[in-house]
């Protein structure tokens, strides 16, 4: 066979025999939580010997038809003039790993809004091929802020139970034989994508009891002790009204002394002020005052009656 026909075949199967490059999710999901870290693992093959050199990779963040531009790096180099703004100093590459085939994705402070599909694309000399990965971010209700108020006559209270969250949560309210009571919910949504809920429920002051919202979704609760979290709410009251009147003592002696302060100042500055000068002092003045006028001490002052110069130094 002649040299030009192995050539020709050779053009045409090399397609076949060369390996393409294949991409494979480390996870197919993860979850995070806000403000949190994660790291999305998108592994390629086959690695190159120049692996900075001959490839490419772009992490995406797709929104329905529209996708914004979470990291890209070209032949070693990033591609921050790319990056949208909203992940600037949040996502990076884990460039260390790249030789050993992982182009992984960190994605730091961990927004609500960052929840969603994250495609890793990689391209080298042997093709491109990419992967789909799915991040949700959760905020557990896990802070839960409970408040007693007494109604006008004394008869009734209202407990009330507060936490921000997300996703959304149902809430119960049980007591100690374990009925669940009715209750009066309201949500409102944050800027940072939270949902803030209220819960209330009403009882009679008079029962001693206790009484325990739940968040469903985090496991989170707080228990009412009836009547002695009342006791302890007034003394938290009492303790914020005395705290409040002795700074406000303290602000007024404070402002008080700085005023005297400042005011004895100006009277001695109008003492000193007011001193007079000792005799000598004065003659020292009258004796060359035209060289106290003009501040020189190189003036030649001539007696009239006798042809001496004094000097002065």
């Amino acid at each position: 066979m002649k040299w030009s026909s192995v050539f020709i075949l050779n053009v045409m199967f090399q397609p076949c025999l060369q390996v393409l490059l294949t991409t494979d999710a480390e996870q197919t999901s993860y979850q995070a939580e806000l403000g949190g870290d994660v790291v999305m693992g998108c592994r390629f093959s086959p690695v190159s010997q120049h692996p900075y050199k001959d490839l490419a990779v772009s992490w995406h963040h797709v929104l329905g038809a529209r996708s914004r531009v979470v990291y890209c790096m070209d032949h070693g180099q990033e591609q921050a003039s790319l990056q949208n703004p909203d992940f600037r100093g949040r996502a990076r590459l884990l460039t260390e790993q790249i030789r050993d085939g992982w182009a992984k994705l960190q994605v730091s402070g961990l927004r609500i809004n960052d929840s969603g599909i994250y495609q890793c694309i990689v391209w080298t000399k042997n093709g491109a091929d990419f992967k789909n990965i799915n991040l949700f971010v959760s905020a557990p209700f896990k802070t839960v802020t409970k408040n007693i108020s007494i109604s006008a006559r004394g008869d009734e209270l209202t407990l009330s139970c507060r936490s921000e969250g997300y996703p959304m949560s149902t809430v119960t309210w049980g007591d100690p034989h374990r009925r669940e009571l009715n209750a009066s919910t309201a949500v409102v949504s944050t800027g940072d994508g939270l949902f803030k809920i209220t819960t209330r429920i009403r009882v009679a002051s008079r029962q001693e009891s206790n009484y325990t919202c739940s968040f469903d979704s985090s496991g989170s609760s707080a228990t009412f002790l009836i009547p002695d979290d009342i006791q302890l709410q007034e003394e938290i009251k009492y303790n914020v009204v005395v705290i409040g009147a002795a700074v406000g003592v303290i602000t007024c002696i404070a402002i008080a002394l700085f005023a005297f302060i400042v005011v004895h100042k100006k009277g001695l500055c109008r003492k000193i002020r007011n001193i007079p000068m000792t005799q000598e002092e004065e003659e020292k003045i009258n004796v060359f005052p035209e060289v106290h006028r003009r501040g020189s001490f190189s003036t030649t002052t001539a007696k009239s009656s006798e042809d001496q110069h004094l000097y002065l130094f």
